[in-house]
């Protein structure tokens, strides 16, 4: 029994340790030192790997359940939804984001519900039952392979819009780039700077024949947020899913005290409300794309989305990551994703990709535009999110434990 948590523990480690050592650059950038980013990484990599573990350790005890091919899928499912909210959430790399080809349901069900299909699909092939093991498998990878996330069109109004990528934050820059820029509505990356100095400078620019979209920092009374904000018609989102080290400090006080010790600084911004006013665009900001509650609650009822990032300090693999989740989120929502970014890798993302602009890699300072189509439509998924196969999840994995332990008890 132990070591089956001990294989999915070190395969965990194995897992995220190639996949998010990006995340000792920015705990670096913050001022933590070189041996205290390098433990605090190890720490994340084992906290997520325990997830791994805990679903290798559901192998072995639902190993002779005669049901084990749909409890696995949801033990998986319900280990997904779990590390997205503990401990302020790390919903980063589910297993359905991995394989593009696979996107078919992402309409339906979303990306979690695509790992929960192909962990299905996984356990299927060793069932014995020719109906399991061949036509329930082959009839899910065909959802997944032909599915309705390839084919998705959308015929809507169409806007001309354009991301600019600076590669650094300077004003200057930003209001260069956007007088050269042909579109309707601009839209600058995240924390562009103050929004009280930003906006008196770019009233005084007369730019009057586009709208510009952009990520500042505001405050209101005594609390600072990280908000987007279209600076003609004021309407502006709070970003949410804080980043946790950088924009706020997990445990409160008690790591404040350590922060002060190590002589890290401590972060004071404020996160916003999941319900807040909407306009006819939704936005999100940095990494709260990987939240399905608050990409389904911002993106519902809207007609684009836009998402702005400065993923300038993770160095390289993360913007790619990141670049790999919108697109999932275009295909998931049906809806045009407008993604602009400090330093790369910004573009604008149709639900067909191949009709998506090109794109600004890492250190490239310009600007692209691409016309899009507004579609106010939600998917499946964007309605329901994944209360769904939560529900069912929930179900099915507490009247298997019971079941194994009613079997259990007879045997005794």
């Amino acid at each position: 029994m132990r070591n089956y948590f001990l294989v999915g523990f070190l395969i965990g480690i194995f897992f995220w340790t190639i996949s998010v050592y990006w995340i000792f650059n920015a705990i670096n950038f913050y001022g933590a030192g070189f041996a205290l980013s390098l433990f605090i990484t190890f720490l994340l990599v084992a906290y997520l790997s325990i997830f791994f573990g805990i679903f290798s350790l559901s192998i072995y005890f639902f190993k002779d359940s005669k049901f084990r091919w749909i409890t696995l899928p949801c033990v998986f499912f319900l280990l997904e939804w779990v590390r997205s909210w503990m401990i302020s959430g790390f919903p980063w790399l589910n297993l359905g984001i991995h394989f593009e080809k696979l996107w078919g349901a992402l309409p339906l069900i979303g990306i979690t519900g695509t790992s929960f299909v192909i962990i299905m699909i996984f356990c299927l092939i060793f069932e014995k039952k020719y109906f399991l093991k061949y036509g329930l498998s082959l009839g899910l990878l065909t959802l997944l392979l032909f599915g309705p996330g390839h084919y998705q069109s959308i015929n809507g109004e169409k806007i001309k819009v354009a991301v600019i990528q600076p590669g650094e934050n300077e004003l200057e820059i930003l209001m260069d780039l956007t007088k050269k820029a042909n579109a309707e509505i601009i839209v600058w990356p995240e924390a562009t700077g103050w929004l009280n100095t930003g906006l008196s400078t770019f009233k005084s620019a007369s730019f009057n024949d586009y709208e510009v979209i952009g990520g500042f920092f505001t405050y209101d009374e005594d609390k600072i947020y990280s908000s987007i904000v279209n600076i003609h018609t004021k309407h502006f989102y709070n970003k949410r899913n804080l980043v946790p080290f950088g924009e706020f400090q997990p445990f409160g006080d008690a790591l404040k005290r350590v922060n002060e010790f190590f002589n890290i600084s401590n972060s004071n911004i404020s996160s916003g409300s999941l319900y807040q006013e909407k306009s006819f665009w939704s936005g999100l900001v940095c990494w709260e794309l990987a939240f399905n509650t608050t990409f389904v609650e911002r993106v519902r009822d809207t007609e684009f989305v836009i998402h702005i990032s400065n993923d300038s300090w993770y160095g390289q693999g993360m913007p790619e990551q990141h670049l790999k989740l919108a697109k999932a989120r275009a295909v998931e929502s049906n809806k045009w994703v407008v993604r602009s970014t400090t330093d790369g890798v910004s573009q604008i993302i149709s639900p067909k990709y191949s009709q998506s602009s090109m794109k600004l890699n890492r250190g490239v300072i310009g600007s692209i535009s691409n016309e899009i189509e507004l579609n106010k439509e939600d998917t499946f998924y964007v309605i329901y999110g994944d209360r769904p196969l939560l529900f069912l999840c929930t179900i099915l994995l507490v009247l298997a434990v019971l079941n194994k332990y009613r079997l259990v008890t007879r045997k005794i």
